[in-house]
C-alpha cells in the first residue's frame, strides 16, 4: 500500500511491518461531512500544516495485559472493522470529493522495539507517523505503530486524519481498542460513521444549517469592519505559536468556574477575549469558540469530524468587570455553540451574498479551542490559597512550538490537556502581532485568572498597542553622574511590527556575535551635531527634538530579539528613549562643549548594545550655560550603516532648529527586509551567482603563516597622511576616476607587488543605495563586494586604475544578496563561507561623501613628497578575535586621511603592516605625478617586503 512506500522512510526498510486484515459493514459512498469540508479546505489550503492537523494518540498496555503482537493486531483489525469511518478514505469522483468506505482490507501495522514502558519510544513513533501528510485517496486514515518490550506490546501509537475524525471520535476509538486488548470484543454497536453523518448533513441536518448560516449573517453584521493593521513582513514561517504550561492556569479556572456555575471553557474563552479586547480597544468582539456538536444523542458517540467553528458577539462597550463578562461570555458562546452545525458552503454564499469577503472577515478575530476532554464538564473546585497559586506560576514553563506557513486566522488560541494543569498555545501572524506579544499575553492571561480565582477582578488595563514588553523603558547603560540628569524622550504612535533581518543585519550580526570587549566598540557608530548658541535650544527643547525623531524613524526602536534560535527584528510603537544631560563645568574651559561631547560620545560607545532590550541608539546632550550645544549620537551599527546615520544627524538638525519636517521618511528597516524578501530575491540570486564565478581562482592573499604572532593575535594600526590625502585627489583628476578607485587599485597594488599571484581579489563595502528610495532608507543595506582584478601580465599603475574602477563596479552591482543563500552555495561547492574570505584584503572606505566643489589644484611634487614625511604611524588597539587577516579602513581626518590596519600578527606582523600602509602611501605620491609601471612601489618599503 501507499502507506509502506511513502510513509515509511527508507532507514525503517529493516523493520519489522505487519498488517491488520479487517472485514466491517457498512461500505458506501458519501458527500463530505460538513466539518469534513472544512478540514478538507484548510488542508488543501495549508498542506504544510499536517503535523498541526494529524491527531496523535498514544494507548499504554500494562505488562500484566499480556497483549503479543499477534493479539494486538487480532484487536486493530477489529478496531477497524468496527468502525467504518477508519477504514473511509477520500476521493475525487467527477470533480467532486466523497468518501468511501471499503469493507474488507489490510491496515500495515510497524512494530518496534522499545525499552523500559516504550513510552519514549511511542513518542519518537508519533513523531514519525505524524510527520508526513496523509495520502487520502489511497491511505488509511488511521496509522499504527506497535512498540513492544520483551516481546509484548507495551505501548499502541495511533495517528488519526482529522479529515475524518475529531478529537472528540479520536477518543472514543480508544476506549474501544482498550476493551478490545483486554476482552477481544464489544457487545454494544458502534455510533454513527462519517459517512452516516454525511447523509444526515445532506438530508435531514438542512433546516437546521439554514437556521445558522442565518444566525451567523445577522449577529456577523453586528461587529465593525476592523481588519489588523500591518506589522511589517513577518517572519519565516509566518505564524509563531507560544505555548504556556501552567498549573496555575488549571487550578484558577476551575476555581472561578465554580464559584462562576460556568465551564472552565467558558472562564478561559473570557480572559482571552478581555485581553485581546482591552488592547484593540474594540467595543464589540467576536468569539470563535471550536463546538463538538455532540449535544444531540445520536452524534454522542459518533466516530466522524463532527466539530466546527461557533460564532457569537459580545459587546464590551462599558468595560465590564471579570465576572459580569464571564456571563456575557457564557451567553454568547452558547449563542454560537448552538449555531455551529451548518453547511459551510452555504455559510460562504451568504457571505457572498451580503458583499463580504469569507476568506478574510475573521481573521481580525480569536479562534478559540479548547481540546481538552470532555470539554464544558462541570468544574470541581479546588481547595488553593492565593499563595499555592503564585506558587504554582513559579513553575510556569514557556516555549515556542513549531511555526505554521499558512492558516485561515491572525489570532488561534488552543487549550490542550499536559500533566498537572493546562497547556495555552497562542498562534499569532506576525505580518500583523509582534511576535514578542506572546509570551506576555500568555503570562498576563495567568495573572488575571489567578486574580480572579480570589477577587472580583476589573476590566483589564490596555496594554499599549499590545506590546507591553515593547514599550518598556529598557535598562540606562550608563548612570547620570555627578552634575548629570537623566530626560527622557518620550515617542508614541508607532506601529508594532515584526520581520526578518534585512541582508545587511545579518551579514552585520555575525560580527557583532563574534567581537568581544572592548573591540566591539568599533561596531558602535558615534555621530556629535553641533548646536549653534544662536539657535538658543534648550534641554526640554532639544529632547522633543530627539523624541520627534525616534518617533519618525522606526528603525531606531526596532530591537533583535531571537525566538527558538531564530532571529528577529521587533519595532515597538511607544516608549521613551533616555537621554544624558551632561553641563560644562566650567563654560570657559569648554565653550562648545566640543571636549565634553568627544568623551560623552566614547562613554557611550564602549558599551556593548544589548540588542534584545535596549533602544539601538543612545543619545547624550552637552549643555553650556544651560543651552544645548552638542548633541552626542551613538547607533547600533547592526540596525543602520553609515549612510543612515548621515540622513538621520540631517533630520534631528531640522528638527533641533524648526521643530518638524515636512517629508515624510523613507523605508525604515523593516520595510527593507519586507522588499528583500517579496521583490529582491532575484537580484540577490543573481550576486550569488557572480560570487561563485568569480571567487574560484583568487591567488593573491595572506595564505601562509610567517611566524607564531603576538598575544592578543590581532593589532590595529593607523597611517595619518596629508600626502595620500592630496595624492589621491591629485591621481583621481589625472585618470579620470573615482578617489575610492584609486585607494582600491594602490591596495590591490601593493598586495600583489609583495605577494606574488596573478588574480588579486580585494573586498570591499558597498552602500547598495542604488535601489529607489534606498538613498533615504534608515536601515542598515550595506554588504560586502568581490572586486577581481587580473594583474598576471603585470599591468602600469594607470591600467591598474582601469581594472580596478571596472572591477568595483561588478563589486557593487553584486553586493546586494541574501548572506543565507551565499553561504549555501559556497558550501555546495565545499567551500566554507565563514573562513574562505579571511585570506584576502578587506578594504572598507568609510570616508562620507564631500560636496563636489573644486578644490586648489594640490601641492606640487616637492611639497607632496615633505608632507609624506610628516606622516605619522601610530598602534591603537589590541584584539583577541577578528574576521579578516588584514584589514583597510579608509577613514576622514582633519587636513588627511587616516589609513588603518588590523592584521593578524601570525600572517601580517606589525613592522610589516606599518610597511604595508606606507608602500601605499609612496605608490599614490609617485602616481601622483609620474606613470608607475610594474613593480608599481618605485620605492616599497623594506619593513613590508620579504
Amino acid at each position: 500500500m501507499r502507506f509502506a512506500d511513502a510513509v515509511v522512510p527508507a532507514e525503517w526498510a529493516d523493520e519489522t511491518l505487519v498488517h491488520a486484515p479487517f472485514h466491517g459493514a457498512g461500505a458506501g459512498t458519501a458527500p463530505l461531512t460538513w466539518a469534513q469540508q472544512v478540514t478538507w479546505r484548510a488542508s488543501a489550503r495549508h498542506g504544510s500544516n499536517h503535523r498541526f492537523l494529524n491527531l496523535r494518540r498514544t494507548v499504554p498496555v500494562s505488562a500484566r495485559a499480556g497483549a503479543d503482537t499477534e493479539r494486538a493486531t487480532r484487536a486493530l483489525g477489529a478496531l477497524v472493522g468496527r468502525h467504518g469511518s477508519l477504514r473511509t478514505r477520500v476521493r475525487a469522483v467527477d470533480g467532486e470529493h466523497r468518501q468511501e468506505t471499503a469493507a474488507t482490507g489490510h491496515l500495515p501495522l510497524l512494530v518496534l522495539a522499545g525499552t523500559g514502558d516504550g513510552a519514549r519510544d511511542a513518542r519518537d513513533a508519533a513523531d514519525r507517523l505524524s510527520g508526513v501528510a496523509f495520502d487520502h485517496d489511497r491511505e488509511w486514515p488511521v496509522r499504527v505503530a506497535l512498540v513492544t518490550v520483551d516481546g509484548r506490546v507495551r505501548q499502541v501509537v495511533l495517528v488519526f486524519s482529522h479529515s475524518t475524525v475529531d478529537a472528540h471520535a479520536a477518543e472514543v476509538v480508544l476506549r474501544d481498542l482498550r476493551l478490545l486488548l483486554l476482552r477481544g470484543r464489544i457487545d454494544t454497536p458502534p455510533g454513527l460513521q462519517s459517512v452516516d453523518v454525511a447523509r444526515l448533513q445532506h438530508g435531514a441536518e438542512g433546516r437546521r444549517s439554514e437556521r445558522a448560516v442565518a444566525y451567523w449573517l445577522r449577529e456577523f453584521a453586528r461587529l465593525p469592519a476592523e481588519p489588523l493593521p500591518p506589522g511589517g513582513p513577518g517572519l519565516t514561517p509566518r505564524l509563531r505559536r507560544g505555548v504556556l504550561v501552567s498549573s496555575a492556569v488549571d487550578l484558577a479556572a476551575r476555581a472561578v468556574a465554580a464559584r462562576y456555575r460556568v465551564s472552565t471553557s467558558a472562564v478561559l474563552l473570557a480572559g482571552v477575549t478581555a485581553l485581546a479586547a482591552a488592547r484593540s480597544g474594540r467595543d464589540r468582539c467576536g468569539l470563535f469558540p471550536m463546538a463538538h456538536n455532540r449535544f444531540p444523542a445520536r452524534y454522542a458517540d459518533a466516530v466522524a469530524n463532527l466539530g466546527q467553528i461557533g460564532f457569537g458577539v459580545l459587546d464590551v462597550a462599558d468595560r465590564p468587570a471579570f465576572p459580569l463578562l464571564l456571563s456575557r461570555v457564557w451567553q454568547a458562546s452558547l449563542n454560537g455553540l448552538r449555531n455551529a452545525f451548518y453547511d459551510p458552503s452555504a455559510l460562504r454564499r451568504g457571505f457572498a451574498d451580503a458583499d463580504r469577503d469569507y476568506a478574510t472577515a475573521f481573521l481580525p478575530h480569536y479562534y478559540f479551542n479548547d481540546v481538552r476532554l470532555p470539554v464544558g464538564a462541570a468544574a470541581a473546585a479546588p481547595e488553593v490559597t492565593r499563595r499555592d497559586l503564585r506558587a504554582a506560576m513559579a513553575r510556569t514553563g514557556f516555549s515556542w512550538a513549531r511555526g505554521l506557513d499558512r492558516a485561515s486566522w491572525h489570532l488561534l488560541t488552543h487549550v490542550v490537556d499536559e500533566p498537572g494543569g493546562v497547556g495555552v498555545t497562542l498562534t499569532v501572524d506576525t505580518r500583523h502581532v509582534a511576535v514578542d506579544t506572546v509570551e506576555p499575553f500568555l503570562r498576563e492571561l495567568e495573572e488575571l485568572l489567578v486574580e480572579a480565582a480570589f477577587a472580583e477582578v476589573s476590566w483589564p488595563s490596555a496594554a499599549p498597542s499590545a506590546a507591553p514588553v515593547a514599550v518598556a523603558t529598557p535598562p540606562v547603560v550608563l548612570p547620570a553622574g555627578a552634575g548629570e540628569e537623566m530626560a527622557y524622550a518620550r515617542f508614541v504612535g508607532g506601529r508594532v511590527g515584526t520581520g526578518p533581518l534585512t541582508w545587511g543585519q545579518r551579514a552585520m550580526w555575525r560580527a557583532v556575535e563574534e567581537f568581544e570587549s572592548p573591540s566591539h566598540s568599533v561596531l558602535n557608530l558615534r555621530r556629535v551635531l553641533a548646536v549653534s548658541r544662536r539657535a538658543d535650544v534648550d534641554v526640554a527643547r532639544a529632547v522633543r527634538a530627539v523624541a520627534a525623531l525616534v518617533d519618525r524613524h522606526e528603525s531606531l526602536r526596532t530591537r533583535v530579539c531571537s525566538v527558538d534560535g531564530e532571529l528577529y527584528q521587533s519595532a515597538a510603537p511607544a516608549g521613551r528613549l533616555p537621554v544624558l544631560v551632561h553641563p560644562v563645568p566650567h563654560a570657559a574651559a569648554d565653550p562648545d562643549g566640543r571636549t565634553a561631547a568627544a568623551a560623552l560620545a566614547d562613554r557611550l560607545g564602549t558599551p556593548r548594545f544589548d540588542h534584545a532590550s535596549e533602544w539601538p541608539l543612545r543619545a547624550a546632550l552637552v549643555t553650556v550655560d544651560d543651552r544645548v550645544r552638542q548633541v552626542v549620537l551613538v547607533f547600533s551599527h547592526s540596525t543602520v550603516d553609515f549612510h543612515a546615520t548621515e540622513t538621520v544627524l540631517r533630520d534631528l538638525r531640522l528638527l533641533v532648529l524648526r521643530g518638524s519636517l515636512p517629508t515624510p521618511p523613507g523605508p525604515q528597516s523593516l520595510d527593507i527586509a519586507e522588499r528583500e524578501r517579496d521583490g529582491e530575491r532575484r537580484r540577490g540570486d543573481r550576486a550569488v551567482a557572480y560570487w561563485t564565478r568569480q571567487f574560484p581562482g583568487l591567488t593573491v592573499g595572506l595564505f601562509d603563516q610567517v611566524g607564531p604572532g603576538l598575544d592578543p593575535r590581532y593589532r590595529r594600526g593607523s597611517l595619518v597622511s596629508e600626502a595620500v590625502r592630496h595624492a589621491a585627489r591629485l591621481v583621481a583628476a589625472r585618470h579620470g576616476v573615482s578617489n575610492a578607485t584609486v585607494l582600491l587599485a594602490a591596495t590591490a597594488a601593493v598586495l600583489t607587488a609583495d605577494n606574488g599571484g596573478d588574480v588579486c581579489g580585494v573586498f570591499t563595502m558597498a552602500n547598495n543605495r542604488f535601489q529607489p528610495e534606498y538613498d533615504v532608507a534608515i536601515s542598515k543595506l550595506n554588504q560586502i563586494g568581490l572586486c577581481r582584478i587580473d594583474l598576471a601580465d603585470r599591468p602600469g599603475f594607470a591600467e591598474v586604475l582601469s581594472r580596478a574602477g571596472r572591477a568595483s563596479l561588478d563589486a557593487y552591482r553584486h553586493a546586494y544578496y541574501d548572506p543565507a543563500e551565499l553561504e549555501r552555495a559556497f558550501a555546495e561547492r565545499g567551500v566554507d563561507y565563514r573562513t574562505a574570505l579571511a585570506p584576502f584584503c578587506y578594504l572598507n572606505d568609510i570616508r562620507l561623501p564631500h560636496a563636489a566643489d573644486p578644490e586648489p589644484a594640490g601641492p606640487d611634487e616637492a611639497a607632496l613628497r615633505v608632507a609624506a614625511g610628516r606622516s605619522t604611524f601610530r598602534w591603537l588597539e589590541e584584539l583577541d578575535r577578528f574576521a579578516w587577516r588584514c584589514r583597510l579602513q579608509v577613514i576622514d581626518a582633519p587636513g588627511a586621511v587616516e589609513l588603518a590596519i588590523t592584521v593578524d600578527t601570525r600572517y601580517l606582523p606589525p613592522e610589516r603592516a606599518e610597511g604595508f600602509l606606507r608602500a601605499v602611501e609612496a605608490l599614490l605620491v609617485e602616481a601622483a605625478f609620474h606613470d608607475a609601471p610594474w613593480p608599481w612601489s618605485p620605492s616599497p618599503a623594506p619593513a613590508f617586503r620579504r
